[in-house]
């Protein structure tokens, strides 16, 4: 079982092509506010400065990707000092067309490729997004040259304008994701915060998830997980919990509710159809566990959808 795809899928993950920034000079500024989504952006030509926090200027170069997984609000701009103007009130004074706001005046061109991730739910709750930190970024100098094919593929389809490009870019999007992500991994040390991200590395704990992502509606005990994977239960409830923050079968009523959230959303099958298909006994013991993992309960989630 491909543990990230599957989480991907059950929480409809999808990109979103938005905007391409066409910048010209230094005095230019774009200020990106609080989202509650996943946000990239990918330098597609030239450079740029990106403001996040408190932390000093970075200078963005020629196939950096940045990637704000909970949408935290940043500044892109022309020159490390430049000032921000929010991007729905330079949207108002620069009209976008065909997908491209053009800015600023004479002087070198940067183009920026900006998007986001669509999903069930907020970035914060997400098991994916929730995970990472609240930016990465991936040099274009990366050495992995799947990912640098992926960036090149992506830049080109944004920027060259032939037929189908949009809905070309919006699945390079998910790739993109995918790749930043593993890249992310491949990077993660001792200090990188413990979750099951990097728990799939494990080969014992990542068996584990594979097995609990792959057949949630099984009764799953401790002990059975255990014996699956070749490891003593007491060990097993141990490492599973320091590699991946919650205890097996806290883990497993997650995965279920998430599944159930996706049939609900997806299908129109009764309440207690969906809790039985995600190995729940009873229709009050489903809708206390989505009650307790979503803040409510099944039947109101599927009408607000």
């Amino acid at each position: 079982m491909d543990v990230l795809a599957e989480v991907l899928s059950t929480t409809g993950f999808a990109g979103v092509l938005l905007t391409q920034l066409r910048c010209r000079g230094a005095e230019w500024g774009c200020a990106v506010e609080s989202s509650g989504t996943a946000g990239f952006h990918l330098i597609a030509e030239g450079t740029c400065w990106l403001r996040y926090r408190d932390e000093p200027p970075r200078q963005l170069l020629p196939g950096d990707v940045v990637l704000l997984p909970q949408g935290a609000p940043h500044v892109l701009s022309g020159e490390p000092g430049y000032p921000g103007l929010p991007y729905a009130d330079l949207e108002r004074a620069h009209p976008v067309r065909d997908g491209v706001l053009e800015l600023g005046g004479a002087g070198p061109l940067a183009r920026i490729v900006c998007g986001k991730f669509e999903f069930d739910g907020d970035a914060a709750g997400h098991p994916v997004l929730g995970e990472l930190p609240p930016l990465i970024r991936i040099p274009g100098m990366s050495a992995d040259p799947e990912l640098q094919a992926v960036i090149r593929l992506l830049a080109a389809e944004c920027t060259q304008g032939r037929p189908g490009a949009r809905a070309v870019a919006a699945r390079l999007t998910e790739v993109l994701f995918v790749q930043v992500i593993r890249a992310w991994l491949a990077a993660a040390d001792g200090a990188t915060a413990q979750s099951w991200l990097t728990a799939l590395r494990d080969p014992r704990i990542g068996a584990a998830l594979s097995l609990i992502h792959e057949a949630p509606q099984r009764p799953w005990t401790v002990a059975g997980l255990a014996r699956e994977v070749h490891m003593s239960r007491p060990a097993f409830a141990r490492e599973f919990k320091t590699l991946v923050g919650d205890p097996p079968l806290t883990y497993l009523s997650r995965v279920r509710v998430g599944l159930a959230a996706k049939l609900l959303r997806e299908t129109d099958r009764r309440v207690a159809e969906v809790g039985a298909a995600v190995g729940y006994t009873s229709e009050y013991t489903f809708s206390r566990a989505f009650t307790r993992e979503r803040g409510i309960a099944p039947g109101r989630y599927r009408r607000g959808r």
